[in-house]
């Protein structure tokens, strides 16, 4: 009787503690789906794995990555640099493509381009060679930079100079530097395999002394 007692009390604080445990990892909800060479914070993916909120995902000239997100999926094409945001992905090179029903947004540079709403939408938004392109495949969307804010309609695209203040004023660095190489930029915790650890102790404590058996759920 002791023992049970003692059971259902270490579930229920394990309980009590994962959520805060999953507030601080801040986790988002995505996954990637590796082909040819990419890497994710400068470890090169032979799986599928998490992608979480200020991870950097880079792909090399052979390499692609699918991720999907709850509502959306986006593919990150070869030579891209994409960074996982709270409400969406920041291009810093190359090129991806985005389908949300979710209103998830794209960055790059001083651009943010948004669904311009909640119906399924589809865009493509490139950057390289010193200009940022945006071409809305399907519905619309909306491109914002600072307090000048533009639609481009489904089927047509458009243009901009990736300089500093929307292109307006360009500095004489010009556009920045690709990166070259791997990127390694996370300060990720092992806090996801505390959270996994502890849900898999609280399903054991639930099932008291009984065996786990591979017939019986």
């Amino acid at each position: 009787m002791f023992h049970s007692a003692l059971q259902k009390k270490i579930a229920a604080c394990l309980l009590l503690l994962m959520p805060a445990v999953l507030s601080a990892q801040n986790t988002a909800a995505a996954v990637i789906f590796p082909a040819g060479t990419v890497y994710l914070n400068g470890a090169q993916l032979s799986n599928s794995s998490a992608f979480m909120t200020g991870d950097v995902l880079q792909t090399r000239e052979n390499g692609a990555a699918n991720i999907n997100v709850a509502g959306s999926s986006a593919v990150v094409d070869s030579n891209s640099i994409v960074r996982f945001q709270a409400d969406g992905f920041s291009l810093d090179r190359g090129s991806i493509s985005v389908a949300t029903g979710k209103g998830l947004s794209v960055y790059a540079r001083d651009f943010k381009i948004t669904p311009v709403s909640g119906e399924w939408t589809q865009f493509y938004i490139t950057r390289s060679s010193g200009s940022i392109g945006i071409i809305a495949r399907k519905a619309s969307v909306t491109v914002t930079c600072g307090s000048n804010t533009s639609t481009v309609k489904e089927g047509q695209q458009i243009s901009r100079e990736d300089a500093a203040s929307c292109g307006l004023i360009t500095k004489g660095n010009g556009a920045p530097a690709a990166v070259k190489g791997p990127i390694i930029t996370s300060d990720r915790v092992g806090l996801g395999a505390l959270v996994v650890g502890g849900g898999l102790t609280i399903w054991v404590l639930a099932q008291g002394d009984d065996p786990v058996s591979p017939t019986k759920p």
